[in-house]
Formats: structure tokens, sequence, C-alpha cells
């Protein structure tokens, strides 16, 4: 097997088909998020609500657009991952809030499909494709790979499981649907830094922290602050800028040689 093999060909093309709804849904909410989550999306949400959804969409058209172009397992595995994660957690909370949805919506019908299919191709493909191993050279941050892992990860399940305590400092009302909806968005990178712990190419890191720094600063553009809700929309921006540094400086050496 070659040391970065591509992707099979029906992985890569429903990336680039997530890519498209993903990138309308940010669209739709960062620049509509009035009419489109009052009268377009597949739920009603409020404005501040919405335009919280499309910066998770944002963010997550990053990682989704990297695995696209590229279609290798090498920074794919990540984002395969990523996928899996994102994608469960978001299926487990509209199946346990199937009556909040709009069923006379073209946009719900959209929805429930792609999160039902996704969930299970990418389960299916992280199991063909388990063999698979990263190139070499990998880089080790095991340490602050675990730290960022739990301390996303660990938002993330307060999220799900005290949803209106987990978000009481947010400045703007957050119910409990829509705090759990916003759990995918912190168990995502959480489970991505996990995958990363035994080692993680140039390739794998700047995409984690890429995806990151997104986040973080596109939160701190399209919704209001707060204190506390600063700090943790720029914890994420301080942790992908330091995985860019770490890959930054992984990667120098076989610039050089090259």
């Amino acid at each position: 097997m070659e040391p970065n093999p591509r992707v099979p060909d029906f992985l890569r093309a429903v990336t680039w088909v997530e890519c498209g709804v993903v990138a309308s849904a940010a669209l739709l909410l960062l620049t509509m998020p009035k009419r489109g989550g009052q009268d377009i999306w597949a739920w009603i949400t409020p404005p501040l609500n919405a335009r919280y959804v499309g910066v998770i969409y944002l963010a997550a058209l990053v990682a989704l657009l990297v695995f696209a172009v590229h279609g290798r397992w090498n920074p794919g595995r990540l984002v395969l991952w990523e996928i899996f994660v994102f994608t469960t957690a978001i299926m487990l909370v509209m199946l346990a809030y199937a009556g909040r949805f709009e069923w006379a919506r073209v946009a719900t019908w959209v929805f429930w499909p792609l999160y039902v299919f996704l969930p299970v191709n990418s389960a299916v493909f992280l199991w063909r494709l388990r063999d698979w191993q990263p190139p070499e050279p990998l880089i080790h941050a095991r340490g602050a790979l675990t730290v960022l892992a739990l301390l996303l990860g660990g938002y993330g399940l307060a999220l799900l499981a005290i949803p209106e305590r987990a978000t009481d400092f947010w400045p703007w009302p957050v119910d409990a649907f829509h705090a759990r909806i916003y759990a995918a968005t912190y168990l995502t990178p959480a489970a991505g830094a996990w995958v990363l712990r035994s080692g993680a190419t140039p390739e794998e890191l700047r995409t984690l922290g890429i995806t990151l720094v997104t986040f973080g600063v596109a939160a701190l553009i399209a919704v209001p602050t707060n204190a506390t809700f600063f700090v943790i929309n720029v914890a994420p921006i301080l942790a992908g800028a330091a995985l860019l540094v770490s890959e930054a400086r992984g990667s120098a050496p076989a610039a050089t040689t090259a």
C-alpha cells in the first residue's frame, strides 16, 4: 500500500456533498439568521441560536474541504473520525427531539436522511480502513492533545447532561435542545485530539488547528459575548494556534531537507 493512499471514491464524493450542504447551511444561518432560522431551517431557532449554528457549520466546513480536496488518508483519518462523532452526536439529539422539527419544510427532509446516513457511512469506512496508518514522520504531543481532548470533551458532555446549567453564563438564552445540539461542537475536536494522541502528521495538526481557530474567531464575530463566553471562545483560538506552531516546527526539518 502506498504511504498515503487515496480514500475510496464513494467516501470522497459523499464528503463533497457534505461540503455543499454545510456551506449552504452556514451561509443561510450567518447571513439571514432571522428568516433562515424562523422560516427555512429544519427547526425554529431564534436569530442568535441560528447564528451560532452557522458558526458551527462554518468550522465544520473547513475540515470537510480539507478532506475533500486532499482525498487521502492523511489528513482524512482525522476528519473521518470527526465526521463520525459530529453526525452521531447530532443524530442522537435529533432522535430525542423529533418533535422540535418542522416536518412541512424541505430542510427537515434534507437534514434527517443526511444525519441518519452519515454516522453509518463514516462508521463503515472507519471499520474498512482500520488497518491504514498515517505516514511518517509523526509529531508527538500526547500530553497537550490529552488535555485538549479532556477539556473540550468535558464541556461537550456537560452540554449533553446538564444543558441549561452548562449554558447559563452564555450571553443569550439557550434551551436544552439547542445546548445539546451545540455539544457536537466540542465533542468533535475532542475526539480529533484524542485520535491524534498516539502521533499526528503535520497535516492533521494543521487541519485541527485551523478548524479550532475558525470556530473561535467566527463565534466572537457572529454572536454577542460576555467575559466568560469570551474566554471559552478565545481558548480554541489559542489551542488551534498552538497546534499550528507545533505543526510548523514538526514539518520544518522536512521542508529544509527538500
